[in-house]
């Protein structure tokens, strides 16, 4: 039986007139509700000391980025200290309602949940010191791959400063015990039960309390829940790990995040997988130059679900895109060009990264193994440009923002820089808002510049800021016409900047993030999976040598790095999953991922495959069995890229 727990207890307690008792009570209930945010504040308090022992470990870094950037990392990290609060809150506050019945039960448990909170807690954040010491990022659920080898983890911590990290663990902890003692030790003893017309009232209050902790426990109020990229704020890479609480890192990565640890994908022996990548990635010949300056300015126009289904020179819908219909004329098309996966994540490292989405995680919500990518923006600030990212919603988004800080772009120009009044979407604001915010900075911005802008406004529900052109509520019709506003908003931005004294030394890219289901043609089968991920790329600008031109290349988005800084004469080989798609002989394929699945296509046909099912789900042309064989060693030799980073 738990300790307090008798049945004397369970008595009524006073009559209710008794106006004594009922004050008594009162204060008694009120006092277990301060309780509840003491006890929050005090971890709160007890994450800020862990975090300035972090600094303090490593001073010589935090000095190296200031005294202000490493204040900030207090005031940005709070809201992870918060989220990391928020779960042995939930549990404290349950405790502290069933005290106003079982006060000894109540008081006991919190006691010793507390200690094994503290002791657990601590020991994760001691050991966060040297690991990221050893490896430059905080710790995460990487490390329990080195459980199965106990010999060589102890052989590791053989090298780490052991007689410094256990006296700082018994500093901590004991600083911790004390601190809890001094505090509400003497609370805890003097709970009593609660007379039952106040506890009744008290329980719901304090249950009121544990359901509001979803919202600290999730990062607050906004659409999407916190990752890491909450609480990057400086371009020190340090700066932004020191503000990650390293327990919050640690649980989410074990209960919410795929870590993957082995290859589920390995089907071929790993020579032939390794021959057959090595035979598909390989360099081709000299490129075709379509530029006339050798080093332009560059604009990537990222297109939010900018499917080919929309284009009528594609095949698409007539009518949605005029102004894109009309821009091929004079820029040069990319007709046979898929996304790598059918998220913006996976296209945004796709882009940037050259690196092909993976089907059943993304490499962007796992920062240290994001910031192993090679970069076009890092590539490009090397070679002498300035670098700036506009998106006109929340960068928090999946982790874009540690992605972006960790690609080194020079600035981010986000929602915060964007009126409420202009967000029709609750995504963010309008794109020819964002277009125009990009085309007023563009007088001002140093040159060379490279500048990613991505747009918003196709993403469902699809709501825009025009009149609308494509009739009909319906979800296909509202798709449609967002594209046409989106379509408007580029072409009005090209039209304009064909005037600016840049443009005949720019180049500008437009193409998707990630194709769409929307619209289902009748011309297109539903097996026909290659059509979701076909997506247009089109090349305008002044610094283009050649017009109206398309190119029926083979290809996709994590080409796009080769194949741009062959165009500039720089060096594209750490881009090792990308391909020079104007490269003479290139080979003529593509591949994309989907939950579990892979598409390759060729310019002979095409073929979708199944991972559970280990069968085919969709076929054209002569795409079988040869196909298959290619996606799994493209897949195979992926996820074991994957797992190493």
């Amino acid at each position: 039986m738990w300790p307090g727990f008798s049945r004397s207890r369970l008595a009524l307690g006073p009559h209710l007139t008794d106006s004594r008792a009922f004050a008594s009570a009162l204060r008694a209930g009120v006092r277990r509700i301060g309780f509840c945010f003491a006890y929050f504040a005090a971890w709160m308090l007890y994450f800020a000391i862990l975090r300035a022992a972090f600094l303090l470990y490593h001073f010589a870094a935090a000095r190296h980025a200031g005294v202000a950037i490493a204040w900030g990392t207090f005031f940005h990290g709070a809201r992870m200290d918060m989220a990391a609060t928020a779960y042995p809150a939930v549990v404290v506050f349950a405790f502290t309602a069933l005290s106003l019945f079982l006060p000894r039960t109540g008081a006991w448990l919190v006691r010793w949940f507390t200690a094994l909170m503290v002791t657990l807690l601590t020991f994760i954040s001691v050991l966060d010191l040297e690991l990221f010491r050893a490896w430059g990022y905080r710790i995460d659920a990487s490390i329990l791959r080195y459980l199965n080898t106990p010999k060589e983890m102890f052989a590791s911590a053989g090298a780490s400063p052991i007689w410094l990290l256990l006296p700082l663990l018994v500093v901590l902890l004991i600083v911790a015990r004390l601190g809890f003692r001094h505090f509400f030790r003497a609370e805890l003893r003097g709970w009593q039960r609660v007379w039952w017309p106040v506890a009744i009232p008290a329980f719901a209050l304090l249950g009121g309390l544990c359901w509001f902790l979803y919202y600290p426990a999730r990062g607050g109020f906004q659409k999407m829940p916190m990752t890491q990229s909450t609480v990057y704020f400086s371009r020190d890479a340090f700066a932004n790990q020191a503000a990650i609480n390293a327990s919050w890192n640690f649980f989410d990565a074990v209960f919410w995040r795929t870590y993957d640890t082995t290859n589920a994908y390995r089907v071929l022996p790993a020579e032939e997988a390794a021959a057959t990548v090595d035979s598909l990635l390989q360099r081709g010949g000299p490129t075709r130059s379509l530029l006339r300056v050798a080093r332009p300015n560059v604009i990537v126009i990222l297109w939010e679900s900018f499917s080919a289904k929309v284009v009528e020179r594609l095949g698409g819908v007539a009518g949605v895109t005029p102004n894109v219909d009309s821009l091929i004329r004079d820029g040069v098309l990319f007709d046979h060009f898929y996304a790598s996966g059918d998220r913006s994540p996976e296209g945004l490292t796709a882009i940037l990264g050259g690196y092909p989405a993976q089907p059943t995680t993304e490499i962007i919500q796992h920062p240290r193994k994001s910031a192993s990518l090679p970069a076009l923006s890092r590539e490009l600030k090397h070679a002498g440009y300035r670098a700036t990212f506009y998106y006109g919603g929340d960068p928090e988004f999946t982790n874009f923002k540690s992605f972006l800080l960790q690609a080194e772009f020079d600035s981010l120009v986000t929602a915060e820089a964007f009126r409420p009044g202009d967000r029709h979407s609750s995504w963010g604001a309008d794109d020819h808002v964002v277009l125009g915010r990009l085309q007023a900075d563009l007088v001002q911005m140093p040159r060379p510049f490279f500048v990613t802008l991505f747009t918003l406004s196709s993403h469902e529900p699809f709501v825009v800021p025009m009149k609308t052109v494509i009739p009909g509520s319906d979800e296909t019709s509202r798709f449609l016409n967002a594209h046409r506003y989106t379509d408007q908003s580029i072409g009005d931005f090209v039209r304009q900047a064909r005037t600016m004294p840049w443009w005949d030394s720019t180049l500008i890219v437009i193409l998707a993030d990630h194709g769409h289901r929307l619209p289902m043609l009748d011309s297109l089968q539903p097996s026909r999976k290659w059509e979701t991920f076909a997506i247009p790329m089109l090349w305008l600008g002044g610094a283009l040598a050649v017009r109206d031109t398309v190119i029926h290349q083979v290809g996709g988005q994590a080409d796009l790095p080769a194949t741009l800084l062959a165009q500039l004469g720089l060096d594209g080989s750490r881009f090792g999953w990308s391909r020079d798609l104007l490269a003479a002989g290139a080979a003529q394929w593509s591949w994309f991922t989907f939950t579990d699945g892979f598409g390759v296509v060729t310019d002979s046909g095409a073929v979708a495959w199944d991972n559970v099912g280990k069968r085919i789900i969709a076929q054209s042309g002569n795409g079988g069995s040869r196909e298959i064989r290619h996606g799994q060693a493209l897949l195979q030799r992926l996820i074991d890229d994957y797992v190493k980073r």
